[in-house]
């Protein structure tokens, strides 16, 4: 008898539809107790739904089973690529104790990974409430399409991290309810094809202060997903184009550490990382593009100061690249198309490809010139000019690579290029400060050679856009962030070729620069604040003559 008392005559509803074997134990299963999900059992054999008590004993809340099933289904919370279907947004999307499952079962994955994984537990899947006001900012799926296609036909380097696909099915397919983590990607693609108006000169706007709400609101529940990550990805590139500091630094850094607890940084060295094994190869390939795309942007940061910590460790001579970007965004890589960065330069490569390529050599000379001794030091024995002349050599070689694809106009839209320069301008400041130039004869006088090839190819291009623009050429397509900085440093360099007494070619060079950083402040606020910084180094340089 008492036996029959703790037993349920029928099968719960988790193990009912996940068609598993349930010893209809009560008031838990034990299947349902290692899952760790809300067990509920029928009250009827043939009742398919779960009746929630709403506060009123005479009132209840009818949820289909199917929403049960979906709630307390076991997911790899870390994918955002399970296409369940999630409750709509109106409904409750998950039940007191689900959440709480969802929470112990996230510390446990986090603590114990390894006991986690013998013990075969699995995380909840749950979907939060989405604001009313993010709701309207994204729209019902015929805006959200418009604001896909205006993100992927802009000519952004982020494009080729988010696998399109995967895109369309959590945020696109009109047969699923819309999932939070879709919402928020196509509310940061939204941020990013934005621009800012006059009335909002500091770059937090409306929608930079809703995203980031609600960006917050998301992770802050414990969801591992790629998606939000991609999306804090271009949260940060929004920052770093409109000079929110030190936001754009602490975003970047929320970013690596993020793709950590995914396990992205595995998948460097190894072609499928940890724990993606069965997992479809482009989702893999989606994962690595995008902790490349956190390494990028983690170095990109330091341009302005190598002397500042980096957040992610530095990639390795033998780590994996990503694949051609033609091959994933068509769905059709596979294994042995990775190749490692030690490939010949020579191989064909996509965009994305050459871009983590050149972020390796960036961050060799990043690597250098932090390990210099101060200024000062008697036992300081380093020669710049000898010791970078290989390195330079080789990111020479690299340039050369995609010289021929690109004209004096494409430049401008070469990421892989832009930040090659700017690996070179920064071994060429580093030189003239040590052997302390005084003069534009001594500026020459220790010149690289790949600097001067590198000044004259950024004037050619500057000259070139402004040549379009007064033939009433439009120059309102998307210049990545990439293009402001070595227009910047090359700035730099020749207002410190000039040391206050320039002669009529480089006062032709700074004009034509800060010509082009005006143009470009419309876009991204950043150019504005680059233009202030000429402007104030032009001073300095002018008082010490």
């Amino acid at each position: 008898m008492e036996h029959q008392q703790l037993a349920a005559r029928i099968s719960c509803f988790s193990c009912r539809h996940s068609k598993r074997r349930c010893d209809k134990t009560l008031p838990t299963c034990q299947l349902c107790i290692r899952r760790g999900v809300d067990c509920r059992y029928p009250k009827r054999r043939a009742q398919k739904y779960v009746v929630l008590p709403d506060g009123d004993e005479t009132t209840e809340d009818k949820i289909p089973a199917r929403h049960d099933l979906l709630v307390n289904r076991a997911a790899d919370s870390d994918r955002s690529s399970d296409w369940e279907q999630q409750s709509p947004l109106e409904t409750p999307n998950a039940t007191t104790s689900a959440i709480q499952s969802f929470g112990t079962a996230t510390a446990i994955q986090f603590i114990a990974p390894t006991l986690f994984r013998e013990a075969r537990l699995e995380i909840p899947r749950i979907n939060i409430t989405i604001p009313s006001h993010v709701a309207a900012l994204t729209g019902e799926f015929e805006q959200i399409r418009d604001i896909s296609a205006t993100f992927f036909s802009q000519v952004v380097i982020w494009t080729p991290v988010i696998f399109r696909k995967n895109f369309f099915n959590i945020a696109l397919n009109p047969l699923s309810p819309r999932r939070t983590e879709g919402i928020l990607l196509s509310l940061c693609m939204k941020l990013y094809c934005t621009p800012t108006t006059q009335d909002e000169r500091d770059g937090r706007t409306a929608l930079y202060k809703a995203t980031k709400q609600f960006y917050c609101e998301v992770e802050a529940a414990g969801i591992l997903s790629i998606c939000i990550l991609q999306s804090a990805i271009l949260i940060a590139v929004y920052e770093i184009g409109h000079a929110i500091y030190p936001a754009a630094y602490l975003t970047v850094g929320a970013c690596a550490r993020y793709g950590i607890a995914l396990g992205l940084d595995k998948l460097l060295v190894d072609l499928t990382g940890e724990n993606n094994t069965g997992k479809p190869w482009m989702e893999v390939e989606e994962m690595r593009r995008v902790w490349w795309g956190i390494l990028i942007l983690d170095r990109f940061l330091n341009l302005g100061n190598p002397l500042r910590g980096l957040t992610t460790k530095d990639p390795e001579y033998d780590d994996y690249l990503p694949v051609d970007d033609w091959t994933f965004l068509n769905a059709t890589a596979k294994p042995q198309d990775n190749l490692r960065i030690s490939a010949a330069f020579n191989l064909k490569m996509g965009v994305f490809t050459r871009l983590a390529q050149a972020t390796y050599l960036v961050n060799q000379a990043l690597k250098f010139l932090s390990s210099l001794p101060p200024p000062g030091d008697p036992n300081d024995t380093v020669d710049i000019a000898k010791d970078t002349a290989q390195l330079r050599r080789t990111i020479w070689a690299l340039i050369s690579v995609t010289k021929s694809e690109f004209d004096a106009h494409d430049l401008a839209t070469c990421c892989q290029t832009a930040v090659s320069y700017c690996a070179i301008l920064l071994l060429q400041d580093a030189h003239w400060r040590r052997v302390r130039i005084s003069s534009t004869e001594d500026a020459y006088k220790h010149m690289f050679a790949e600097s001067e090839r590198v000044l004259e190819n950024l004037a050619r291009m500057a000259f070139c856009l402004r040549k379009d623009k007064e033939e009433g050429l439009c120059l309102d397509e998307e210049f990545p962030v990439f293009l402001m900085q070595i227009v910047f440093q090359g700035a730099l360099t020749t207002i410190e070729m000039g040391q206050g007494n320039s002669n009529k070619e480089i006062k032709e060079r700074i004009a034509i620069y800060k010509w082009l950083l005006q143009h470009l402040q419309s876009r991204w606020r950043v150019a504005g604040i680059y233009l202030s910084i000429l402007q104030s180094k032009e001073a300095i340089m002018a008082s010490v003559v």
